[in-house]
């Protein structure tokens, strides 16, 4: 049995269209994101990893859970 690995992403829509961003000179697009620190709230994780990867920060609280498995 493998462990659970926790990650969070931001997924924005508008328009029909998808936010997602690439590191310079790679052709591979993703959602921003990745796992959260111990002690963070998934929302919290967010916000920092958009920072990080974007320079924006979202409002903690308009964070709407898409998908939780």
């Amino acid at each position: 049995m493998t462990g659970v690995i926790e990650k969070v992403a931001w997924t924005h829509l508008d328009a029909g269209r998808l936010l997602a961003t690439r590191t310079h000179g790679h052709g591979r697009f993703y959602l921003p994101g990745g796992k959260p620190e111990p002690d963070e709230t998934t929302e919290q994780a967010l916000v920092r990893e958009s920072r990080e990867e974007l320079g924006v920060t979202p409002n903690a609280s308009t964070v709407i859970p898409l998908l939780i498995v």
